[in-house]
């Protein structure tokens, strides 16, 4: 009985705490950053799942044996075909809120089946509904929130699960997109003995403060999908806002950008915000974009639709992504204190990713290369400042940098590590911080940020067909 009032109590606190939190508007400029960060796209399913949610008990701090305290962490795990002995497959969450869907009619769903394997996924400390600590004040993310203790919690739901009898003959195989592909990597190099192998797509390896290459591929991808016109469109009309605030004429260029009346048009933090915004709303629809589907391709239809008018169409645009708001809210201190306020009202999403990117891995998207649509009015100060003005001083910009190569140092930056599969999307811009063709990544051409999870299809192209094949007999050498 004990047992399973604790069990009630797991399942019901975080969603009540989450309900109670009071709410707040979010600006619009954390709005795109959070579409950026958001997990892959979902595999639409209409089958009955079979998907359980668990909870494993975690230590707060993995190196710090004086500290007994322990949290609660989410997982969920789908055992309808396992078979005593067969083997675990971890699809590693990363910067989201972990969903069913993850798991279900998924590449690595169709592999476990046929192994008679169990597939789970973990959900990351500080997102979704695995909280360690509150609030997400700058001391406690400071302790407990980075990739090594990350990849510790994994290593404990292993060894939770393989202290089960039907577990503890069975292998492990792990798999990630993005940052949870980085953990994969990085996984099979600190714990070669807890996993046979990993599956890393998309992975970003090298730690970097500007990550101004990240636009420059964004512009090739909608110049190779969407058509020159498209990339002609944002081109000029980003070039159009920049000269009016350049010459003096902001007032005009708040109006026909429907920004919010609390913007300052002669800060040009606030001017950094807005660019950096457009930038990422097209960003997003690239990042996840599929050429089989002409994704970029409509998306520039319905851009060119909006307006003869280059710098009014996109203005409408990128208002219509941003889902009509009322205003457009991009200054700079609203996106500050939004975060200063989600320390103590942290939902599972944003902050604790924010966080991470100042500590540890920078990847700012700045607009510091020339060879992109996006104009020059939000280099990697405006992301370095909202770490500083966050998170403290000891985040500042020099801090940063110094902190990344730490990173670098620690866990080598773009090097191959033995049985990992790396797979990259030809036109995603994470790609340029990952493994290549050196390391034996195989690339997808045309292909967009995780693009290979989904199960294997008769619309996908003759390479990612390959490459999804291709992990499937890696797979069964790990396991063999």
């Amino acid at each position: 009985m004990k047992f399973t009032l604790v069990l009630i109590f797991a399942l019901v606190a975080p969603l009540a705490y989450s309900a109670s939190l009071p709410k707040k508007e979010v600006p619009d400029f954390i709005k795109s950053l959070k579409d950026l960060q958001r997990g892959p796209p979902r595999q639409a399913t209409t089958r009955k799942s079979h998907v359980k949610t668990r909870w494993i008990t975690q230590k707060l701090d993995n190196f710090d044996e004086a500290n007994n305290a322990t949290w609660q962490d989410r997982i969920l795990i789908n055992e309808r075909h396992f078979v005593e002995g067969s083997p675990i497959f971890i699809y590693l969450g990363g910067e989201w809120v972990i969903q069913p869907g993850d798991i279900e009619n998924v590449h690595l769903a169709d592999i476990a089946k046929q192994h008679k394997g169990t597939i789970l996924t973990t959900e990351h400390r500080f997102f979704g509904e695995s909280i360690p600590i509150k609030p997400l004040s700058t001391e406690n993310l400071s302790k407990y929130q980075n990739v090594k203790q990350a990849l510790a919690d994994v290593v404990n739901v292993i060894k939770v699960l393989k202290e089960e009898d039907k577990y503890k003959d069975s292998r492990v195989v792990v798999q990630g997109c993005s940052y949870s592909a980085t953990m994969a990597t990085w996984l099979k190099k600190l714990y070669p003995d807890v996993i046979v192998g990993s599956w890393a797509s998309s992975a970003p390896l090298e730690a970097k403060v500007n990550f101004r290459e990240f636009m420059k591929v964004v512009g090739e991808a909608y110049r190779e999908l969407g058509g020159d016109y498209c990339y002609n469109i944002i081109d000029n009309a980003t070039s159009y806002f920049e000269n009016l605030f350049y010459n003096g004429q902001g007032a005009q260029a708040k109006k026909e950008l429907n920004l919010c009346s609390d913007f300052d048009e002669n800060d040009e933090r606030d001017q950094w915000q807005y660019f950096s915004t457009v930038a990422n709303v097209f960003a997003n629809l690239a990042q996840y974009q599929n050429p089989q589907n002409k994704d970029l391709s409509n998306y520039c239809s319905n851009l060119r639709n909006f307006s003869d008018n280059d710098y009014e169409a996109l203005s409408k645009f990128v208002q219509w992504r941003l889902e009509n708001p009322e205003c457009v809210s991009t200054k700079y201190q609203d996106a500050v204190d939004y975060y200063l306020w989600s320390k103590d009202n942290y939902d599972g999403d944003g902050l604790a990713w924010t966080f991470q990117t100042c500590s540890e891995f920078g990847w700012f998207q700045s607009s510091g290369s020339r060879n992109q649509p996006f104009g020059t009015n939000f280099p990697v100060t405006l992301y370095t400042d909202i770490c500083e003005a966050v998170f403290g001083s000891a985040y500042s910009e020099t801090k940063i940098r110094d902190l990344i190569k730490e990173t670098n140092a620690d866990f080598g930056g773009i090097e191959s590590v033995e049985d990992v599969y790396f797979t990259q999307g030809g036109l995603d811009p994470w790609a340029k911080v990952g493994a290549g063709v050196a390391q034996g990544a195989t690339i997808i051409p045309q292909a967009a940020h995780c693009s290979d999870l989904g199960s294997i299809s008769a619309s996908d192209s003759a390479a990612l067909r390959a490459s999804k094949e291709r992990v499937s007999e890696l797979i069964a050498q790990w396991l063999a």
